[in-house]
């Protein structure tokens, strides 16, 4: 494992070790996204099997893709998936760099877009945690300078994953669902409950099932790699 390739001290966070901040979050399942003013969050459901596979929040004109997987327990599958994600992106149109960043090694990425011929930036890291391994991929103006797009470093350091005791196959997702704020929009509201976002704080115009992008996206290296936001999509947008 990389130095500086696990959990950062300031977060994202494993659920054991999840400050008691009081800070409001979407309860995703695996994940917990905080509530953020001016953060947008997109869902990528499979439509064949209505599962969440991917979430990108999104700050201006700078998004963050997030996926996790399962991982071994005492060593992390970012070396191994770093290397792959690079072959994968030389071998066809794209292209990747290594680079350095706040959490070790990351991919400078030049990703084919659905115009022939053109490209753009993003910047993907790992951070290998105790049995998971949380992908991150930015593009737009933050994969070139993340101090543009404050708002993600933020939800990024605010982030829990939750791994759950259940085994699972190695690089595996993690199960996420629809947070209820899309599914139940106008369910009860327990103040007691802090990953319980209160609905005063979510838009109902913007929220409900038809904000989900339901492209039928499939689990792979290149292909999520390269998966971008969907121009025109609508998206439940969190503030």
């Amino acid at each position: 494992m990389d130095e500086g390739s696990g959990p950062d001290p300031d977060g994202p966070y494993d659920a054991e070790d999840a400050p008691d901040d009081h800070i409001r979050r979407l309860d995703l399942g695996s994940l917990r996204i905080p509530v953020i003013d001016g953060v947008q969050v997109q869902f990528q459901v499979d439509q064949a099997s209505d599962q969440v596979l991917t979430v990108t929040l999104t700050d201006g004109q700078s998004a963050m893709e997030l996926s996790v997987f399962a991982a071994p327990k005492s060593t992390g599958l970012w070396d191994e998936v770093r290397a792959e994600i690079a072959d994968s992106l030389r071998a066809g149109s794209g292209a990747a760099e290594e680079g350095s960043g706040r959490y070790g090694s990351e991919l400078r990425l030049r990703l084919p877009t659905a115009v022939t011929g053109e490209f753009m930036p993003g910047t993907m890291m790992g951070i290998d945690g105790p049995r998971w391994f949380l992908r991150i991929v930015l593009t737009g103006n933050g994969a070139l300078d993340p101090q543009v797009a404050p708002l993600l470093t933020q939800a990024l350091h605010q982030l829990v994953v939750v791994r759950g005791d259940h085994a699972m196959p190695l690089r595996d997702p993690l199960p996420l669902r629809l947070p209820k704020e899309v599914t139940d929009p106008n369910g009860s509201h327990d103040p007691a409950d802090p990953h319980d976002v209160d609905r005063n704080d979510v838009d109902r115009n913007d929220v409900d099932r038809n904000d989900v992008d339901r492209n039928d996206v499939r689990p792979g290296v290149a292909k999520t790699a390269a998966r971008m936001p969907t121009p025109g999509v609508r998206i439940a947008e969190i503030g």
